[in-house]
């Protein structure tokens, strides 16, 4: 007869779609019982012609610096850019401007298309990569233009920093998210949480959360939800972005100190065994 798990006996929901059988896997493996509620997934745009038109908009007004907030971004961004003809002129873009990136990945996905960044966020935040292009310009970016890509959601607070730096900010958005719940496993997780019978749910999309919570508030089990987890339900998030939400309504996520999938799986095993 095999070991039992550590994670034998524990549920936990995973709201994740993008990567999720790799995340559901090493839980099952380490013996959970897993309730799949993909809340969000990425959707791309490799035919969106408004993203045609934010590249060349961008690609005309020669920025002087882009802001790369997620490797996947730019990988997509790059796609649509081949699909539709652009690719040329968003090289050349990249390789005038001085690059600036949010994390490890992507940097990965500037080296991918043979180029350098100028720098990258301490902290892997959209809050920090902001943080280090004003610090490196004395916080005037008057008569600059910056070009942001955003990240499935629009965050408008950093974007006003850069404006309110004087910078003409000009953004491009090469996926956006949707809802992915065909099968209504994201209110078969919340009754199921709401009645104690969840041990952990893992978020690694800050967007995800406020779908979960959107949708509690949707069935009347809002302040169910909410108690789940004051009273003991782990929430596991792959990084501070993702925890933001939940720390906004005063729980406290389990964050890694590297901002991984793996990472957030050996923490929450940790805390459940």
């Amino acid at each position: 007869m095999a070991e039992p798990g550590p994670l034998t006996g524990r549920v936990v929901g995973v709201t994740a779609h993008r990567r999720a059988e790799d995340q559901i896997a090493a839980l099952e493996r380490r013996g959970a019982r897993v309730i799949h509620a993909p809340a969000l997934k990425v959707e791309p745009v490799d035919q969106d012609g408004p993203l045609a038109a934010a590249s060349r908009a961008l690609f005309e007004a020669r920025p002087d610096l882009v802001l790369i907030t997620t490797g996947y971004g730019l990988r997509r961004w790059h796609d649509a850019a081949v699909a539709q003809g652009f690719d040329a002129e968003l090289l050349i873009c990249l390789h005038e401007a001085a690059v600036y990136v949010r994390g490890p990945k992507g940097r990965g996905a500037v080296r991918g298309l043979g180029l350098e960044d100028a720098g990258m966020s301490a902290d892997e935040t959209t809050a920090g990569l902001v943080d280090l292009v004003l610090a490196e310009h004395g916080g005037d970016l008057t008569g600059r233009t910056v070009g942001l890509q955003l990240h499935g959601i629009a965050d408008v607070a950093q974007r006003r920093r850069l404006t309110d730096a004087g910078a003409r900010v000009l953004t491009v958005t090469p996926y956006r998210w949707a809802p992915a719940d065909d099968d209504g496993q994201v209110p078969a997780l919340i009754r199921e949480a709401a009645a104690g019978r969840v041990d952990a749910i893992t978020f690694t999309a800050a967007p995800a959360v406020d779908a979960l919570f959107s949708t509690a508030e949707e069935l009347g089990l809002h302040e169910e939800l909410l108690a789940a987890f004051r009273n003991g339900m782990l929430a596991a998030t792959v990084g501070p972005v993702t925890a933001a939400p939940l720390e906004a309504m005063g729980l406290e996520p389990l964050v890694p100190e590297r901002f991984r999938m793996g990472a957030m799986l050996k923490q929450l095993v940790d805390a459940l065994s």
